[in-house]
């Protein structure tokens, strides 16, 4: 009889500790809405940052006679930027052509590193690799 009577006495502790906790959260939710009401209010007039202007100043209209002398001119700048290309640093755009070389010349070449290639290998001059 004494366990069931301490447990129970237990049960009830803790469901009242668990009402008492629970009674403190309407000043949680009271401050909740007050935040809440707060940032709607703070949401409809945002402040810009510091140092920047929401609303630029204005600029005169510019006439269609110097809209097209801006362009013609930006144009012309821009037919010899397209001509005259920045190379990269270090690098020539375009490099120099090697000398053609005749069929007839890397035959006599090539004849020529096989007679010497030869020669060197009758001679032992070349080792032979194993793998």
């Amino acid at each position: 009889m004494r366990m069931l009577v301490l447990s129970v006495a237990i049960a009830i502790g803790q469901l009242a500790a668990l009402g008492a906790y629970a009674q403190t959260t309407d000043d949680k939710a009271a401050a909740k809405a007050e935040r809440r009401k707060e940032g709607a209010e703070a949401a409809k007039n945002p402040l810009p940052p510091e140092g920047i202007n929401p609303i630029p100043a204005a600029k005169p209209k510019v006439s269609s006679g110097e809209k097209a002398a801006g362009k013609a001119e930006r144009r012309v700048e821009g037919a010899e930027a397209s001509k005259n290309p920045l190379p990269a640093e270090g690098v020539d755009p375009i490099p120099e052509a090697k000398p053609k070389v005749s069929s007839a010349d890397k035959a006599a070449a090539r004849k020529a590193r096989r007679a010497a290639t030869a020669k060197a290998n009758k001679a032992g001059q070349i080792p032979v690799q194993n793998y």
